[in-house]
């Protein structure tokens, strides 16, 4: 008699994203950082991915212009066009604003046409452990600054599956975009071109993913709102963002899975945003 199951194989395994949370991350997480992360796994999800996403583009994009559109400058944009179609799109930027992918997501809900999903990870610290932090995420962000990244010692379990949804959500084909910054925190040094150490995990991201990686450089832009939508209307230093053609890392991406693999690719990315930032400074330096 036959086996069932060997003519019925079994429907594959659901994905990182659609899987409850593994109970040692619910157990490293402080009862409202646990409450926060559910919550906005639940807004990740489709249907509601879908409608977090128009609020984005119908809502966010459109104030963000209202708030930055006469003084940005985008530079590169038709690699992003290129590559939007091709498959999944990971933005590996510069971070010295909390508005950095603010800014970007609008751009590209504005200028890219069909589908799209954004994520953009966020510091665990505050924005997960806070009642202000969660209003944020829904009321500005709709959701999309997912998944956390406490960076302590307590949550390793929470970083190391938040790595693994970004690996997930990097794998699920054209229209999904992930936006990151692999100096793994905001970059307080008053020099707007320099940049700090790349952290592994961006690395390990792409390896196991294989997105499409776009170099991303962003400058001028303020961390007061109010400051900064009154520069919009008054004039001032522009807010220029900087996109670069895809990385090619065919050679990393046979190397074994492996902490100096992950820091090469690092490495290799953030010197095309480095490279960004020399043209950015040849452009604009000179009359500051």
């Amino acid at each position: 008699m036959s086996d069932e199951s060997s003519a019925h194989p079994s429907a594959p395994a659901p994905r990182v994203t659609e899987r409850p949370l593994p109970d040692d991350v619910r157990a490293a997480l402080a009862p409202l950082e646990r409450l926060h992360l559910e919550i906005a796994r639940r807004m990740n999800r489709e249907p509601l991915k879908g409608i977090w996403t128009w609020c984005q583009s119908a809502i966010g994009a459109t104030w963000i212009a209202l708030a930055t559109g006469q003084l940005l400058r985008v530079e590169g944009m038709e690699h992003v066009r290129a590559a939007f179609p091709r498959g999944p799109l990971l933005f590996v930027a510069n971070h010295r604003s909390y508005f950095d992918m603010f800014v970007v997501s609008s751009l590209l809900h504005r200028e890219l046409p069909g589908r799209k999903r954004l994520y953009f990870p966020v510091v665990g610290q505050y924005y997960y452990q806070s009642f202000g932090g969660m209003a944020l995420n829904q009321l500005l962000a709709f959701w999309s600054m997912y998944p956390p990244l406490f960076a302590l010692p307590t949550h390793g379990a929470s970083d190391r599956h938040a790595l693994d949804v970004m690996v997930d959500l990097c794998q699920q084909g054209p229209g999904q975009i992930l936006g990151i910054h692999p100096e793994g925190g905001r970059n307080l040094d008053p020099d707007p071109y320099s940049l700090m150490r790349g952290q592994p995990g961006t690395g390990k991201i792409i390896h196991a993913a294989r997105p499409i990686v776009i170099p991303t450089f962003i400058a001028g832009l303020d961390n007061d709102v109010v400051s900064q939508v009154r520069r919009n209307w008054s004039g001032g230093e522009p807010i220029r963002i900087w996109f670069d053609a895809p990385v090619s890392l065919d050679h990393y991406l046979s190397l074994p899975a492996k902490g100096s693999t992950y820091k090469q690719i690092t490495d290799s990315v953030m010197d095309r945003v480095r490279g960004l930032a020399e043209r950015d400074r040849d452009r604009y330096a000179a009359g500051r």
